[in-house]
């Protein structure tokens, strides 16, 4: 039998994220973020102390809410880090946090493009194996899907770019396109699944988590941003699903030629996002 992972995480519980050995846990899910209480966890469902901690953290929250007493944890510990793009000098709070807090291995979950850069500044391995343990709902999508480019996401004040982008493509009026909100993954998903095709606006050097939900949704997209996103992951930039516009006129002829053909278009395999078996994943994140 393999080893299990609890996964502390600061969100509610994740249906969609469980798979055999994963235990999830936190403060929305009762456990105080203490390596104590995660211990206790364990303890309380009879499983061996030794377990793999997966620990979900960001920036943000390794400085507002660390977790702390990392030494105390009897077996291996993975911090899995998300948006490294966000914030004032990310990785330096990564490094200083890890030189207090000491693991035995890093995953970036949403910035492939740095791992080289983040490497120099951390003594432990450190990679990038997008989706890590993240799972998305799936979707079926309709037979005839509306010929518009949909894009889903908020265009708040920390996302001047997407909002930018999102005001010229209205304005400019030469392609049928929609912006849209929604409240969960499984609404997006639905939303997807009625459109021909997505546009998917990440931040700077952020594979994010919408890449794989369209993935997943079963419906092609069109990334606003640099192939270099995906860091070494090229099969991922080179899916026939993905396609990629760094302008504003690049992305309304990509747009204008694939509707002007609705048929290739539908046409198009969309297979679901490389999912990791967590024994599989935790094995790559710890190889030296």
């Amino acid at each position: 039998m393999s080893v299990p992972a609890l996964l502390c995480h600061y969100g509610a519980f994740q249906p969609l994220w469980q798979q055999p050995g994963l235990i999830q846990a936190g403060p929305a899910m009762g456990t105080p973020p203490s390596v104590e209480a995660l211990i206790a966890n364990l303890q309380q469902r009879g499983i061996d102390r030794r377990a793999v901690l997966l620990h979900y953290s960001d920036p943000f929250l390794l400085r507002s809410a660390p977790l702390r007493g990392l030494r105390q944890w009897p077996g291996p510990r993975l911090l899995a880090c998300g948006d490294l793009h966000h914030g004032s000098n990310p990785i330096e709070v990564l490094a200083a946090y890890l030189e207090a807090e000491p693991h035995d291995a890093v995953l970036l979950t949403f910035n492939p493009a740095l791992v080289t850069e983040v490497r120099k500044r951390l003594r432990v391995p450190v990679r990038s194996l997008p989706p890590t343990f993240f799972r998305y709902p799936s979707a079926v999508p309709i037979e005839r899907p509306l010929l518009q480019l949909l894009h889903v996401g908020s265009l708040g004040s920390h996302h001047p770019r997407r909002r930018e982008l999102v005001a010229g493509l209205q304005a400019r009026g030469r392609l049928p396109f929609r912006h849209a909100s929604t409240s969960s993954p499984e609404e997006a998903a639905a939303l997807y699944a009625q459109h021909a095709l997505v546009l998917n606006v990440p931040l700077n050097h952020d594979l994010n988590n919408r890449f794989f939900e369209v993935m997943a949704a079963g419906v092609p997209q069109v990334v606003f941003g640099n192939p270099g996103l995906v860091g070494e992951h090229r099969a991922l930039a080179e899916r026939p699903d993905v396609f990629w516009a760094s302008s504003l006129d690049e992305l309304e002829d990509l747009v204008l030629g694939l509707f002007a053909e609705p048929e290739p278009l539908r046409a198009i395999p969309v297979a679901p996002p490389p999912y990791w078996e967590l024994k599989d994943l935790l094995k790559a994140a710890f190889a030296p």
